[in-house]
């Protein structure tokens, strides 16, 4: 079934594999399906012939025979469209599921190098066409041994119309092969084309409030059509093209059936070698000879659309993973030692050149300096969303490099500059972090990160539904709410970009005594801007010239 140059669909055949049993009953269903069909092909030609030499109780008899074949080949393909959907929906999660792991364990930096349109598409109609290839290809494998069976009667009726026929079948299957290479090689542009759409679409909508305050709906309404316009051009030519070669094939049909008449007319039936009855249950049978040429290039072109959409599967399975290291490790010191720590994205520049400062545990310290002097990569880096290779950094004088992914993010959390909160409620959100705690911690936690009035004055308070980007929230609410959840993961080592950048005076200043209260039993690293009193933090540290 799965073809030798088609490496990128053998990668998935394990996905097959794993229903191996509901995959044999399929075949069942769809050979008696199948089976039904070719014996109503025979029955329909006796019944014909029954009928010239009005033979009643043949008639009815084969009259029967028809309804009951009619019945079981139907319920059978009935079966085997609800067999095939369980299958490829199976096949489906898992690939998905798949992909969701995959992604969510991919280094940082190669996740934000894509568009949202890139995973979306892969996601969703490369993975029905991966999904549902097998169920395709086998039931096209079906149709071909159908026709064929049909394809050997006419060959008992008369082997010089059988001949003629499998001439004509080639003749056909060239155009029709054709038709599917160039159709095969308009998919990439494509679906490339239905990414920057798809893209262009998502990055509107969450830009929307930018979009309407600056007065560029024209501008960027011209940009989508742009996109738009280039997506229905490359369709409309691959349907122009589709439907001309179609066309083709089907006007040489009409000519191959002149053909067979007057091969009929000036040779077989002088000689006595076909009858009228014969070539009628023909001429029966001739559109699934026809129909035989559609199905071997529909089944070309589901392999070679479901291997360029597996590839493109592929593409996300195989980003490169996060690297952790093995060892599960709870620290008793929370210090954190950077020495000698140097960065740059491009290998070109350095963001960090020889970064060192000795944090001690149970403290306080600011880094503070101008915009792109790198303290927001700083921050990435001791999360590991950015790796380095080399023994530079130490959480309580491990190297941050030999912390198993668990064991890191329950030593240390962050509190980003632009929080992201999901489309959930406020206390699931805040339960992601710790889902085993209680109520009244999660009140506490809140008071502390002074969240809880507003919360509370809510129409549903703990119970409000979070709309996607937080819409239905202040950007100073949904940063305490980013607080609140950080607190209640409770890691001995807290960070914190730009924690105050969206709050008032008053909550600024209620939110730096609170750290003065939590650097007694954590260690607390902080990213600002600009700061009025310094004296608040037993470190300052800034950032000027990579240094």
């Amino acid at each position: 079934m799965f073809l030798k140059k088609y490496k990128n669909l053998r990668t998935f055949r394990p996905y097959y594999k794993k229903y191996t049993k509901l995959i044999l009953c399929l075949l069942l269903v769809m050979l008696i399906a199948s089976s039904a069909g070719i014996i109503i092909g025979f029955l329909m030609s006796e019944q014909l012939l029954a009928i010239t030499d009005m033979l009643i109780p043949q008639i009815v008899t084969y009259t029967l025979y028809i309804l009951l074949c009619v019945t079981i080949h139907h319920t059978y393909w009935f079966l085997w469209v609800l067999m095939q959907s369980k299958l490829s929906n199976k096949i489906a999660f898992d690939i998905k599921h798949n992909i969701f792991n995959s992604l969510l364990h991919t280094k940082y930096e190669l996740l934000i190098d894509k568009t949202s349109g890139y995973y979306l598409e892969r996601l969703t109609d490369d993975v029905d066409a991966v999904s549902n290839f097998w169920g395709n290809v086998a039931g096209t494998l079906i149709d071909v041994f159908t026709n064929c069976s049909f394809l050997i009667v006419i060959y008992f009726l008369n082997w010089q119309c059988g001949l003629f026929f499998s001439i004509s079948v080639v003749i056909l299957f060239v155009i029709d092969n054709v038709r599917v290479k160039l159709e095969v090689k308009n998919i990439e542009l494509i679906k490339k084309s239905n990414e920057q759409a798809s893209s262009k679409f998502i990055e509107t909508l969450n830009g929307i409030k930018e979009i309407k305050g600056l007065g560029i709906t024209e501008k960027i309404e011209d940009n989508y059509s742009k996109i738009n316009r280039d997506l229905h051009n490359k369709q409309h030519k691959k349907i122009v093209i589709d439907n001309l070669l179609t066309r083709i094939k089907t006007y040489l049909q009409y000519i191959i059936d002149a053909c067979l008449v007057l091969m009929c007319a000036f040779w077989l039936f002088p000689t006595h070698q076909i009858t009228v009855i014969s070539l009628l249950v023909i001429f029966n049978y001739k559109g699934l000879m026809y129909d035989t040429v559609s199905f071997f290039s529909k089944m070309k072109s589901e392999y070679v659309q479901g291997d360029f959409c597996a590839g493109r599967i592929l593409e996300l399975l195989q980003m490169n993973k996060e690297n952790f290291g093995t060892k599960h490790i709870k620290i008793v010191d929370s210090s954190v030692q950077i020495k000698n720590l140097s960065f740059s994205y491009n290998k070109t520049s350095n963001i960090l050149k020889n970064l060192s400062c000795d944090i001690s545990e149970n403290s306080c310290s600011v880094f503070i300096g101008e915009s792109g002097s790198g303290k927001s990569t700083l921050f990435k880096i001791l999360t590991k969303l950015l790796e380095i290779e080399n023994s530079k950094v130490f959480l309580g004088g491990i190297d941050l490099n030999q912390f198993d992914e668990k064991s890191l993010r329950d030593t240390i959390s962050i509190v980003n500059q632009e929080p992201f909160l999901f489309n959930d409620s406020i206390i699931n959100n805040l339960k992601l972090a710790n889902p085993n705690a209680t109520k009244s911690e999660i009140i506490n936690i809140c008071k502390l990160a002074n969240v809880h009035n507003d919360i509370i004055s809510m129409s549903n308070g703990y119970d409000t539904k979070i709309l996607e980007n937080g819409n239905n929230l202040s950007g100073g609410q949904k940063q305490r709410i980013a607080i609140a959840r950080a607190l209640l993961k409770n890691t001995p080592i807290l960070l914190f970009d730009e924690p105050t950048s969206a709050l008032d005076k008053n909550n600024q200043d209620k939110f730096f005594k609170v750290l003065q209260t939590l650097k007694s039993h954590k260690t607390i690293l902080v990213i600002a801007h600009r700061l009025n009193d310094y004296s608040l933090f037993d470190n300052v540290f800034k950032l000027n010239k990579n240094k």
